[in-house]
C-alpha cells in the first residue's frame, strides 16, 4: 500500500478464544503457547511515546534452538506472533520493498522487448524532518535491490521484481510480519521495522475517514431541550418481581426487556387482624380493648428476574440520581380512644393520637427513569425541579366486625410512609447510530484479552459490550465520541483443523472507507478473524521416482514450543499438556490474565503483587516454574514453592519482558500451568 492507503485496527480491545479442535490437539501447552505471542503485543504501550529513531527496538530478534532445528519444528508462538503482524495491518517489508508498477511488452516480444517500472511499497520506520515516511530500500538495516524474474506466460504474466540481499552476509528476513519463520527459529519480540510499521498507522496524527465497525454504535447527543421526570423505584421493583415480561410490558409501555427468567421461592405470609372486644368481665360503659391475633400461611410464589435495556438508576448513570437498598420508614399509628384524653376526661369521650415511629430497614430506595425507545440515553443540562414525593401504605385498620361501627367511636389503624426523590430534568436526547464513519485519528494502542467460553470443552460465547473512545476531527476541531460495541464471537479464534498443503490458514477481512475514489484505502480490519493451524502432522515427503521409501522421505510439518534454554522443546500433539487442560477445569489460578503487574529494578516486587492464590484441588499445593516456561523470574525475584507469593527485589540488569510458565500441583499430583508476561522496568 501507499501512504496514506493502510488498513488499520480501529478497536482499542479484541478478544480471543480456543475452540474445541484448537484444545484437543495442542492442549494447555499450546494454550501457553499462544498466549505468550499476545502479551508481546499487550506489552507495547502508545506507539507515540517511543523515541523517533526507535533505537530501543532491535534490527533482529530471531534465535535458533538447535534441537528444535534438528528435529524440524516450527515454533507455535513465533507462527502467531507473525499471524497477529499481518493482523494488525503489516505486510512483508521484504517482499514488498521492490515491486513491479507496470509491464509493457514492445514489438520485439517478451522477453526481449519488455520495460517495466518498479516502485518500492517498504518504507523507512521512522520519519524525516518533514514528518513523513520515505519509501526504503532497507529492512532492519539491511539493503535490498532486485531482479527481475519474467516467464512470460500465465494470466497475469508471470513476472516479478525479486529482492535479494546487497550484502550477502548480512541478516535478512528479520520483521515479525515478513513470515520468516522456519525450523528451529523461533522470536523474542518484535523488531524496529515491525513497531515503526504499527507507530505510523496508530498515532493519533494520522488522520483516516474510517467506520467505527459492524457492531458498533456511537453516543451522539441531540441538541433539542426535552423535560424527563423519574419515578418511583421501589414501586418498579415491587412490580418487576411479581409480574412476568408480558405483564411488566403492559405496565410500563416504553419498558425495554432483554431478558427475562422465572423462579419459585417458599413464601411466608404473616397477617395481623386488629379488633375490638370487651371482655366478659367489663362493667357496664368500659370502652371496648384493642385486640390483635397473627395467623401465618406458606405457600410456593412465583418470582421474575428481568434485565433492561433503557431503565437508569444512580449511582450508575448520574450522581443526582441514586439508589440504596437501605432507607428510613416511618410507621404512623393513629388511635381515637378515651385513653388517649387522660385522666379527668368525660364519660364517652374519645380523643386522637398520632404516633410516628423511624425505623431504618432494608429495601429498594430512589427513583428511576425510562429511555424513549427511540434514544440510547439522555444528557443533562441542568435540574429543573426537585422534590420529595411521600408514599403512603395503610398496613393495619381495626374493625368489630365486617362492616361494622367501631365501638364508641373508637379506631385504630396503622401506615407505613416512605419517600424518594422526584426529579425533573431538561435533556438533551442522546442517539446512537450504527457503525458510523468520520475523519478519526489513530488509537495508538490495541490490547488482546483472552475470553475463554463458559467451559473449556463449551462452545458458548458470552456477550460482551464495550465502551471506548474514538477522536473524530471536524472542522479543525477534535470531537471525542463514544462508542459502543458489541461483541458476540471472538475477534480471533484460534483453532486447529487438518489442511492438505499449508501450515496455516488465516482469514482477513478488509473494510474500505476511502476518502477519494480509486484509492485501494485508506479502511480499516474488521474484527471477526480465523487462525488456523495444520493438525494434520507429522508430515513426510517423498518425491518420486527415486525417493518412495521411508528411509528417503524428508519430514514436514511437525508443531513445537520452544527457546533458547536446555529445556526439552514441547511436541504437539502433547498428551501430558491436555491431562493439564482438563485439570484447569477444576483448578483455577489467580490472576488469570496473561500479564503480572509491572515490577522496577531495585523495588520491592511485593508492593506491586503480593503472589498467586488457587481454587479448587487438594491441598497442600506446591508452586513452582514449569520446566517448560520460557523463562524463569528476574534475577532478585522468587517464588515460594508453599505460598504462591513472588518476594524479592529486581536485581540491576533484570529490566526486560519474562514470559514465565507457572506450575501449581495439588496433593492429587494434579497440576495446572498458567503462562504470564512479566515487564520489568529499569
Amino acid at each position: 500500500m501507499n501512504i496514506g492507503a493502510e488498513y488499520r485496527q480501529n478497536t482499542p480491545i479484541l478478544y480471543y478464544s480456543y475452540d474445541q479442535n484448537f484444545l484437543d490437539y495442542f492442549g494447555a501447552s499450546g494454550v501457553a503457547a499462544v498466549d505468550s505471542a499476545f502479551s508481546v503485543f499487550n506489552a507495547l504501550t502508545n506507539v507515540s511515546t517511543y523515541t523517533a529513531d526507535l533505537s530501543e527496538w532491535p534490527l533482529e530478534a530471531k534465535r535458533f534452538n538447535y534441537k528444535a532445528q534438528s528435529l524440524e519444528l516450527y515454533d507455535l508462538k513465533s507462527m502467531t506472533m507473525t499471524l497477529l503482524a499481518e493482523q494488525a495491518g503489516l505486510a512483508e517489508p521484504d517482499r514488498f520493498t521492490w515491486t513491479l508498477r507496470s509491464r509493457l511488452v514492445g514489438p520485439g516480444g517478451c522477453p526481449g522487448d519488455v520495460t517495466y517500472t518498479v516502485i518500492k511499497r517498504n518504507f523507512e520506520p521512522y520519519f524525516t524532518p518533514l514528518d513523513q515516511l520515505q519509501p526504503s530500500s532497507y529492512v532492519n538495516g539491511t539493503l535490498y535491490t532486485y531482479a527481475i524474474i519474467e516467464r512470460c506466460q500465465g494470466t497475469p504474466p508471470l513476472a516479478d521484481a525479486v529482492e535479494f540481499l546487497v550484502d550477502p552476509l548480512a541478516n535478512s528476513y528479520t520483521a515479525i510480519a515478513s513470515w520468516a519463520v522456519e525450523p528451529g527459529g523461533y522470536f523474542t519480540g518484535l523488531t524496529r521495522d515491525d513497531i515503526g510499521g504499527l507507530r505510523y498507522m496508530l498515532r493519533t496524527n494520522n488522520l483516516n475517514i474510517e467506520s467505527a465497525g459492524a457492531t458498533t454504535a456511537t453516543v451522539t447527543t441531540n441538541n433539542s431541550t426535552q423535560l424527563l421526570t423519574t419515578a418511583d423505584y421501589a414501586a418498579f421493583v415491587a412490580a418487576a418481581l411479581t409480574n412476568s415480561d408480558a405483564e411488566l410490558s403492559v405496565l410500563f409501555p416504553s419498558l425495554v426487556i432483554t431478558s427475562s427468567s422465572n423462579y419459585w421461592v417458599n413464601v411466608v405470609t404473616t397477617n395481623v387482624n386488629y379488633y375490638f372486644t370487651n371482655y366478659p368481665w367489663d362493667i357496664a360503659g368500659t370502652a371496648a380493648h384493642l385486640i390483635s391475633s397473627t395467623n401465618r400461611d406458606t405457600n410456593i410464589v412465583q418470582r421474575y428476574s428481568h434485565a433492561y435495556g433503557n431503565l437508569l438508576t444512580g449511582p450508575t448513570y448520574i450522581d443526582s440520581l441514586p439508589h440504596y437498598t437501605n432507607g428510613n420508614v416511618t410507621f404512623l399509628t393513629t388511635t381515637v380512644n378515651s385513653a388517649n384524653c387522660g385522666a379527668y376526661a368525660l364519660p364517652g369521650q374519645v380523643c386522637t393520637n398520632v404516633a410516628n415511629r423511624v425505623v431504618l430497614t432494608n429495601g429498594v430506595f430512589g427513583d428511576y427513569f425510562i429511555i424513549p425507545t427511540n434514544q440510547c440515553g439522555v444528557s443533562i443540562v441542568s435540574t429543573q425541579l426537585t422534590k420529595t414525593i411521600s408514599v403512603t401504605n395503610v398496613i393495619a385498620v381495626a374493625t368489630n366486625s365486617a362492616g361494622a361501627t367501631n365501638v364508641n367511636g373508637q379506631q385504630y389503624s396503622q401506615s407505613l410512609v416512605y419517600s424518594y426523590p422526584q426529579n425533573t430534568f431538561i435533556i438533551h436526547p442522546v442517539t446512537c447510530p450504527t457503525n458510523t464513519a468520520a475523519l478519526r485519528q489513530g488509537i495508538e494502542r490495541v490490547q488482546y484479552v483472552r475470553r475463554d467460553y463458559d467451559s473449556l470443552f463449551n462452545s458458548y460465547f458470552t456477550p460482551i459490550t464495550n465502551t471506548y473512545t474514538l477522536n473524530a476531527i471536524t472542522n479543525n476541531t477534535l470531537y471525542p465520541q463514544k462508542i459502543l460495541r458489541t461483541v458476540t464471537r471472538p475477534d480471533f479464534l484460534i483453532t486447529a483443523r487438518d489442511l492438505l498443503t499449508v501450515f496455516v490458514a488465516r482469514s482477513i477481512s478488509f473494510n474500505s472507507n476511502n476518502a477519494s475514489a480509486g484509492l485501494a484505502g485508506p479502511g480499516t480490519l474488521n474484527p471477526g478473524n480465523v487462525f488456523t493451524f495444520n493438525k494434520v502432522g507429522p508430515i513426510y515427503l517423498n518425491h518420486s521416482p527415486d525417493f518412495l521409501v521411508e528411509t528417503n522421505a524428508i519430514q514436514g510439518l511437525i508443531w513445537g514450543s520452544f527457546d533458547g534454554s536446555t529445556n526439552v522443546p514441547v511436541i504437539y500433539p502433547n498428551g501430558t499438556s491436555i491431562l493439564n487442560l482438563e485439570n484447569q477445569v477444576l483448578i483455577q489460578i489467580s490472576p488469570a490474565g496473561t500479564a503480572l503487574p509491572v515490577g522496577m529494578v531495585g523495588v520491592n516486587y511485593t508492593n506491586a503483587f503480593s503472589g498467586f492464590t488457587v481454587t479448587g484441588g487438594t491441598a497442600p499445593y506446591v508452586w513452582s516454574i514449569a520446566p517448560t516456561s520460557a523463562s524463569g523470574l528476574p534475577a532478585g525475584l522468587a517464588l515460594s514453592a508453599s505460598s504462591g507469593v513472588v518476594s524479592g527485589v529486581p536485581a540491576g540488569g533484570a529490566a526486560g519482558i519474562y514470559d514465565i510458565t507457572i506450575r501449581l500441583t495439588d496433593a492429587g499430583v494434579r497440576f495446572v500451568e498458567r503462562t504470564y508476561t512479566l515487564t520489568i522496568n529499569p
